[in-house]
């Protein structure tokens, strides 16, 4: 039986997903950070005989994470069904071996395989040298960010909006950190989402063309890091690329797993 979950389910539901917590930091960010009535937001649970809950599906804003540990127990049709009738453009994200069954509930997409890395020592975070002026962003840079962002090949599909971004910022969710050029423009930013005292997930490091390998990400993603660990005990993060991968192995992160991401267009 699946449902829509609320606040009565919210024990059970943690419990379950923080079995692999690293996973499934999304969603248990949303649940922490955002509750089950707001409109943007809905996580509904696959249920069996005994009641024991089986699969979980979030929708947050258009972006949609299903999460189970066997197939065989839950109703991914049903699941599919529930993906396929959100009206707007839509994006599946999460363990590789659970995203690429759900392809076919999207319309034409873009799908990408990432690593899954998560920080294993702190102590290879690079010392900010005071090179660059890192800023944190407030609320009035979301749209500007979202806009870099998105004018970013490797990330324009991530599902990262102006609403969800402010969003973020807002609530303490998340945060940003970004590099200007003289001219005041976004060249390098790099973020957090669904943030809580367990973890954090690391988002959209990203660098202009024009202005990489000069080691903005590298320190960009440090003081992200060495901040949020002030409030979090974990940092995770993904990546599609070798030379990503590089810099993130240099400063101490681990690949542990594989992620995708399936982004209608």
């Amino acid at each position: 039986m699946i449902r829509k979950l609320s606040e009565r389910d919210k024990e059970d539901v943690l419990n379950f997903l923080m079995e692999e917590a690293s996973y499934n930091l999304f969603i248990i960010g949303d649940i922490l950070n955002t509750g089950f009535d707001e409109d943007f937001m809905e996580i509904w649970g696959d249920f069996g005989g005994e009641g024991k809950i089986n699969g979980v599906l979030l929708r947050y804003y258009g972006n949609f994470i299903p999460y189970w540990k066997s197939c065989e127990l839950v109703d991914t049709e049903k699941f599919k069904k529930i993906i396929s009738s959100h009206s707007k453009k839509k994006l599946v994200s999460g363990k590789y071996d659970i995203v690429v069954q759900f392809t076919d509930a999207l319309k034409e997409f873009n799908a990408s395989r990432k690593f899954f890395c998560e920080l294993k020592d702190a102590s290879k975070l690079p010392v900010d040298d005071g090179k660059y002026e890192i800023r944190t962003a407030e609320v009035s840079d979301a749209g500007r960010l979202s806009d870099f962002i998105e004018s970013i090949d490797e990330f324009n599909n991530t599902g990262e909006d102006r609403d969800m971004l402010e969003n973020s910022i807002r609530t303490g969710s998340g945060r940003f950190y970004f590099i200007e050029d003289a001219n005041g423009s976004i060249v390098c930013a790099a973020g957090t989402s669904a943030e809580t005292d367990y973890a954090a997930m690391v988002v959209d490091v990203a660098t202009s063309p024009t202005y990489r390998n000069r080691g903005m990400a590298s320190r960009c993603l440090s003081k992200l890091c060495k901040d949020t660990l002030k409030d979090c005990n974990n940092i995770c993060l993904f990546y599609s690329n070798e030379k990503a991968g590089s810099i993130y192995h240099r400063i101490g992160f681990e690949t542990t797993g594989n992620w995708m991401i399936a982004a209608e267009i």
